[in-house]
């Protein structure tokens, strides 16, 4: 505990003025009167910090809110020790919220400020309020441990302790965050664990609640699993959940999976992108999809949500109730698509619970959860490295290819702007390198790379749009700007190079459509894009990314390389700065590049493939729910080998069998083996058509319509794909799409007497003798002893007869 020092309000506060003019106070300040009282230094805040605010890097407005913190720590030190139930007492703690929220805590301190701070701590609690009113907890290495300060200060002192920063802005913030985050997270679980039912841990436990974000934790390229693994205990242990009744899995043979997917809300927004394709597919033969969300949006998306699944429901508002919602649905899989790992959220808390014998995280959390009812994280082949296990707290699941699958397809807009070089200022003839990454992405690493990108490309210019409304509802724009201006200028670069979109754009196509003025997309590190590398891939734009050993850092270079544009990933920062300036001193390079993406785009990668996306979650599932029944919850965990549905699967032979099944009528056993094709190469094309061809057969036409078209634009289909979605296609009355299918199976293959047949029938039933005499004579040359010729002949003097 600190020794509350008795000693008079007049001389702490002198001996406060004293070190802070020693220290910290420049000589351009007066030393600030001492006669105002702590409400009075209250009311005076906000138009100083509505200063700061507007301008973080006047001279005026940040000497006068130092000169501010001065006097107000001068004040607060000079409290009363015996008194800590004045009213001055509270007003000092809502100034250090206060100014936690400013964002000032966000500039690197000064040795000065930290000699201030550290001078202060010792004078007991008042000495300890003023040093927090002074300095972030993050930046101070002598905060003091929680249990050494008073207990009644437990909750405002973890709220500090807590506070997150907006933004980092010095190089080696971004680094140094999570280690004191560590320290913190294990000294709080510590105590927790030890005082579970007195006030001032549940006071702690409390304002680690409402304050605790993690995002700043998320930029660095190391594992976070102990940082979340505390994280998780300290969340059950502040919700007072206990140990509940596990529930066990039941055997799926013979019915089918209830599979609840869980989000706060199904509007237009990542985490809904991202969920959609893994179950909007789902085979309904296998699984009941339901979908649970907390709020409701009554948006497009959301109304398109609802028609992919068996249920939607709406939770209700209090936790209790939504919990009890959950288990009554009796579900064998919870799937909880949105992010966990930030802030508590409504997901969050539910997640905490065990509402289902399997509980699944999807890539909406960017780690590991480390909460204990969760059983899997699933990620992706191309997303992790060797040894991923080691970073996650849950079993890994992974997916065949990237961990990401995107449906912007349901939603689409057409884009409302059209933008040019001219409308944004810049030359037609200049190297234009562009980023949607996120402002939190954007490091003081990654502006001090960016500029030295820019000043060895002279004359190009950076175009960015960091402030998309995913990660925030509002951004210190300005502060931004500032910092990043200042590093442009310590490495020559002209300000005019840098050009900030601070615009709010109603769809991603409006992002998209402004990148399109880019010659280059440039990924950020060790955070990497993923969402935001759909829009520079569908404008063709050539991506330069860095892939380091973790989720976070790999995602982008994952879609890369199902794109076969291996040369696009660096893997460390001087290869990154190199490919960067090779691609921009060589047009011709990127124009070839572009073309490559342009057709891998086109040809619908795995990642915007939601059918496969579908397929290849579901047989993971699958996978995860059998190892689940036969091994137990605790023997289920502890493997770290990661789940796959079909890790050796001999793909070649079981095409093989599958096809040798269908010619044999085995149409069940083919496509069983066809499913399993698909569990490890979600786009097979021939294994699509082997589904495509037992669902036709149980006409279950819709659904085979879907793998026969995605059959088919693969490009590699044959025309007796296409005979078959010609059948489905005129089983529904679409019969321009019909002729089309026909037309195309018929120039593939002019000798394919099936595909001739179909057609006639076609022609037969409306009546177009024209067609029906052109299938005849093709018939009659290629099968004159064939059933169905003679029939063809019978029909066409039928319609001739008719028409005569």
């Amino acid at each position: 505990m600190f020794r509350a020092l008795q000693m008079p309000k007049a001389t702490l506060a002198r001996r406060l003025l004293t070190k802070a003019k020693l220290y910290y106070m420049p000589s351009s300040v007066t030393t600030p009167p001492t006669s105002r009282s702590i409400a009075e230094l209250d009311h005076e805040l906000t138009s100083v910090l509505t200063a700061y605010t507007e301008a973080p890097d006047a001279a005026a407005s940040v000497a006068a809110l130092n000169a501010w913190r001065i006097e107000a720590a001068a004040a607060i030190a000079a409290l009363s020790a015996r008194d800590k139930a004045s009213p001055d007492v509270t007003t000092a703690l809502g100034l250090i919220e206060r100014m936690g929220a400013s964002g000032r805590w966000d500039q690197p301190v000064t040795e000065a400020e930290l000699n201030l701070a550290d001078s202060c701590a010792p004078l007991g609690w008042p000495g300890l309020l003023a040093a927090m009113l002074l300095v972030p907890a993050w930046q101070w290495q002598n905060a003091p441990e929680l249990e050494r300060v008073p207990t009644w200060l437990w909750g405002p002192y973890t709220r500090y302790l807590f506070t997150p920063p907006q933004g980092f802005r010095a190089l080696g913030q971004a680094e140094a965050y999570p280690r004191f985050c560590l320290q913190r997270l294990t000294e709080l679980q510590r105590l927790a664990e030890r005082n579970r039912g007195s006030s001032a841990i549940r006071a702690a436990l409390e304002a680690y609640l409402r304050t605790a974000n993690c995002i700043p934790l998320y930029f660095v390229d190391d594992s976070l699993k102990r940082h979340y693994e505390l994280r998780g205990r300290i969340l059950t242990l502040a919700e007072g959940i206990r140990p509940a009744e596990d529930l066990p899995p039941l055997p799926r043979e013979g019915r089918r999976l209830k599979v609840g997917f869980i989000n706060r809300h199904f509007s237009s927004q990542t985490e809904t992108y991202t969920t959609l394709p893994t179950f909007e597919h789902l085979d309904p033969d296998q699984f009941e999809v339901i979908l649970f969300s907390v709020h409701r949006t009554d948006t497009d998306l959301e109304k398109y949500c609802r028609g992919r699944a068996a249920e939607f429901h709406f939770l209700p508002s209090d936790s209790s109730s939504q919990l009890q919602v959950l288990r009554d649905a009796m579900l064998d899989i919870a799937v909880f698509g949105t992010n966990v790992t930030a802030v508590l959220n409504e997901v969050t808390r539910l997640a905490l619970h065990r509402v289902a014998p399997l509980q699944v995280v999807n890539n909406s959390s960017c780690t590991t959860t480390g909460l204990p009812e969760i059983d899997l994280y699933v990620s992706g082949t191309l997303t992790e490295e060797t040894g991923a296990s080691d970073h996650f707290t849950e079993r890994l699941g992974l997916l065949p290819g990237p961990a990401h699958a995107f449906n912007y397809e349901a939603d689409r807009q057409d884009p409302t702007l059209h933008w040019t070089r001219e409308s944004l200022g810049i030359p037609s003839d200049v190297v234009v390198f562009v980023s949607a990454a996120n402002y939190y992405k954007i490091t003081p690493e990654m502006q001090v790379a960016w500029a030295k990108l820019l000043a060895a490309v002279p004359g190009s210019r950076l175009l960015l749009h960091p402030f998309n409304p995913n990660w925030a509802s509002s951004y210190p724009i300005k502060r931004f700007t500032d910092d990043f201006d200042r590093v442009l200028t310590a490495h020559g670069v002209s300000l005019d190079q840098l050009v900030v979109s601070t615009l709010r754009f109603p769809s991603r196509c409006d992002v998209r459509e402004l990148l399109r003025i880019g010659d280059i997309y440039l990924d950020t590190f060790p955070f990497a894009g993923v969402n935001s590398l759909v829009d520079p891939l569908e404008a063709g734009l050539p991506i330069v990314t860095q892939e380091g050993h973790t989720f976070r850092s790999r995602m982008g270079a994952a879609l890369l390389r199902s794109l076969a544009l291996h040369e696009l990933i660096t893997d460390h920062a001087d290869a990154y700065h190199s490919l960067a300036v090779q691609l921009a001193t060589d047009p011709a390079r990127r124009a070839k590049i572009r073309d490559r993406i342009s057709s891998a785009m086109e040809a619908k990668p795995l990642f915007l493939d939601s059918l496969a996306a579908s397929d290849a979650f579901g047989a993971l599932l699958m996978t995860a729910y059998d190892a689940l029944v036969e091994h137990g919850r605790v023997e289920f965990r502890r493997n770290r080998s990661p789940i796959e549905a079909e890790p050796n699967l001999d793909v070649a032979a079981t095409l093989s069998t599958a096809g040798l099944m269908l010619e044999l009528g085995a149409g069940d056993e083919a496509s069983k083996l066809a499913k399993r094709v698909l569990a490890a190469e979600p786009a097979c094309h021939a294994a699509r058509h082997v589904i495509g061809k037992m669902l036709l057969d149980q006409h279950a036409t819709e659904r085979a319509i879907a793998y026969l078209m995605a059959a088919v634009e693969s490009g590699q289909a044959e025309a007796r794909v296409w005979r078959d979605l010609a059948i489905g296609l005129r089983r529904i009355g679409n019969h321009d799409g019909f002729l089309q299918a026909v037309e195309t199976a018929l120039r593939l293959d002019g000798a394919d007497v099936d595909t001739w047949f179909l057609l006639g029938e076609a022609a037969h039933e409306c009546g177009h003798r024209e067609l029906l005499q052109q299938v005849h004579d093709a018939v009659e040359k290629l099968a004159p002893h064939d059933p169905r010729t003679a029939t063809l002949q019978a029909r066409l003097a039928t319609v001739s007869s008719a028409a005569t």
